[in-house]
């Protein structure tokens, strides 16, 4: 009697092991905040780290849950790996060729959709043995990746949004909102993806959003920036699988749209739409800078938080499924992509891009058929005035409206990459090393010095330096114009020389390229390269001149026998200006100008720009 009882304990056990998903599936355990409450409510991040670890036990072989890093407030930032392809490390992924995909939701924690349907979707993946997306990839799951926001919560925090009950925070708890991060990496939330991805070097990033905006019918908006993009073949392998997923997800009956919707008037869609040009601080640009696969998912926020589970679903699935069945073509596409770093070299590309309206050119629109609803435009809005819209969403419309979708690079932010790369003088290589580091940019340091190298340099004018008046993720952004010119420069040892033939060199140009939108010039990290630190007293500037238009032999003496010899033709010409200019005589500081822009700077490294390019290898 005890061996039978003993016998039947063991199948019990082994049965339940066997099928422990299945059977865990139906338990309260289970079963999340959001299910529980009819998709009212959703869960604190205490059920996201209980649900991580329950995967990763009750199915072992398929799944691990690991911290990526902390928030700034010191909490762990999970990952769910989950694969049925024996491979869920990155040796392994290599190894087997199994491709990797990063999915994010709760980036904006407020907009917390993808958190609860991708829980929900992994769960029933793993608890059926049916043929699905795990068994060809290994998706790679952040389930909430501001989770200091997403703790922050309220029932205010997205006035626009029709639930769950409470909703985290948009930014973080240093107020980084880390969709716009992916450059500079500000955040520990970011930093900590960026050291995830040079370990496991994902295919694709999907980052899963909630929008506001205007009330139309459609679900989803699925996009993608590949404009930075300079290699061919993947680009065109991207669009395919694009199309593909919304062909998927319109099946579904998601009413896709295969652009983020912006509006030419907020006001009027009637008006039309543009499709906008995104900066690499997104995430689905910035992996189009590492060759890879990057789209933006953004639910609409006034379907309910069911609905919009749902939609979540479907998209994650369809995503997951058509990467799955092109899986090696795209890999075949990205990796040629990492190997034609010879066509970087002098290679001439676009820094910044923008639809071809904000570049005022004139072109003819396509047209859409939306599915809408009835809108009015007020001139005389009810209760406030003024110019406003209303919707019925008792009456659905067909909008047939314009869509300007050319996008373009601007003329001006066109450049040519150098041939042999950057070099970052020793004063400046602690600044910059660790952004290399961050994202997995290979460089050398030189442990020598070097003499008179030539090398091209970017001085820029006082006038050519513009800072916006007000700060951008806790940053005073900087634009700068110049024109780079060969001079022969010195390199003290502890420089850095980042070639420009590797795999990252796009991204390489875009963080050293000072026009491109999200360089680290642009950033402001260069902003004292530009700042005026000594100044002339004005009663030596006019003692100066006068010497200078009297021929005082002081100034031979003090500035050398060329200046000396020319200054009867600059004295020539300046009496020529004040004859001819009359907003010339009458302006003081231009006629100072005028006499001291002839001397020798006092201060050479005043508004040089403190990376250098060469065209060659140090």
């Amino acid at each position: 009697m005890r061996l039978n009882l003993f016998a039947f304990y063991f199948y019990i056990t082994f049965v339940c092991s066997f099928v422990g998903g299945s059977f865990a599936a139906g338990t309260n355990n289970w079963k999340l905040k959001a299910e529980q409450t009819g998709f009212k409510e959703t869960g604190t991040y205490e059920e996201v780290e209980r649900i991580c670890f329950q995967l990763a036990r009750d199915f072992s072989s398929a799944v691990r849950c690991q911290s990526i890093g902390q928030t700034s407030e010191g909490r762990n930032i999970y990952s769910i790996i989950a694969s049925r392809t024996g491979a869920l490390d990155p040796g392994t992924a290599k190894n087997k060729n199994i491709p990797v995909v990063l999915m994010i939701a709760g980036t904006h924690s407020g907009e917390i959709d993808g958190k609860d349907a991708g829980l929900i979707l992994l769960r029933e993946w793993l608890s059926t043995h049916q043929k699905n997306p795990l068994n060809e990839l290994i998706i790679a799951w952040i389930p909430v990746l501001n989770v200091d926001g997403h703790e922050d919560r309220g029932r205010f925090n997205r006035p626009n949004q029709n639930g769950p009950l409470e909703q985290g925070a948009r930014t973080t708890a240093q107020r980084i909102n880390i969709n716009r991060d992916w450059i500079l990496g500000q955040s520990t939330e970011v930093r900590s993806v960026l050291r995830w991805m040079n370990r496991w070097d994902p295919l694709a990033i999907i980052d899963l959003h909630v929008t506001d905006g205007l009330k139309f019918r459609h679900k989803v908006s699925i996009t993608l920036s590949t404009e930075y993009s300079v290699n061919q073949t993947l680009k065109n392998k991207t669009a395919e699988l694009h199309q593909h997923i919304l062909n998927e997800v319109t099946q579904l009956g998601h009413l896709p749209l295969g652009f983020y919707p912006q509006l030419r008037d907020v006001d009027n869609p009637g008006a039309g739409f543009l499709l906008e040009a995104d900066a690499p601080r997104f995430s689905h640009v910035y992996a189009v800078l590492r060759n890879r696969i990057g789209l933006l998912i953004e639910n609409y926020a006034w379907n309910d938080y069911a609905t919009r589970i749902q939609t979540s679903k479907d998209t994650i699935s369809a995503i997951a499924k058509s990467i799955a069945k092109q899986k090696q073509q795209l890999m075949q596409a990205t990796r040629l992509a990492d190997q034609q770093i010879n066509q970087w070299s002098g290679a001439h590309v676009g820094m910044v891009w923008a639809n071809s309206l904000e570049l005022n050119t004139q072109l003819m629109p396509k047209f859409l058929e939306l599915q809408g609803y009835r809108y009015q435009v007020h001139n005389d809005a009810p209760v406030v005035g003024g110019r406003n819209i209303t919707y019925d969403e008792t009456v659905p419309e067909v909008w047939r409206v314009p869509f300007f979708n050319e996008i373009r690079a601007v003329p001006e932010s066109m450049v040519n990459l150098p041939h042999g790369g950057y070099v970052i003088p020793a004063a400046w290589a602690g600044l910059v090393k660790p952004y290399l580091i961050q994202h997995g940019i290979k460089f050398k340091t030189l442990t020598s010095s070097k003499k008179s190298l030539q090398l091209e340099a970017l001085r820029v004018q006082p006038n050519d330096v513009v800072y916006d008046t007000e700060s951008f993720q806790g940053r005073l952004r900087t634009n700068i114009t110049g024109v780079w010119q060969v001079e022969s420069i010195d390199l003290y040892k502890g420089a850095l020389f980042v070639p420009i033939r590797q795999s990252k060199a796009l991204l390489l140009a875009h963080l050293l390229e000072p026009f491109a939108p999200d360089s680290l010039s642009s950033w402001g990290l260069f902003n004292t390269a530009y700042e005026v630190s000594d100044y002339m007293a004005n009663h030596r500037e006019l003692e100066l001149i006068r010497w200078m238009y009297e021929k005082n032999p002081k100034i031979k003496d003090t500035y050398g026998q060329e200046l000396f010899n020319r200054l009867d033709d600059i004295k020539q010409s300046y009496e020529k200006r004040m004859l001819a200019d009359e907003n010339f005589k009458k302006d003081s500081q231009a006629r100072i100008d005028f006499w001291l822009s002839y001397l020798p700077a006092f201060d050479t490294k005043l508004n040089l720009y403190p990376i250098y390019r060469s065209a060659y290898q140090l």
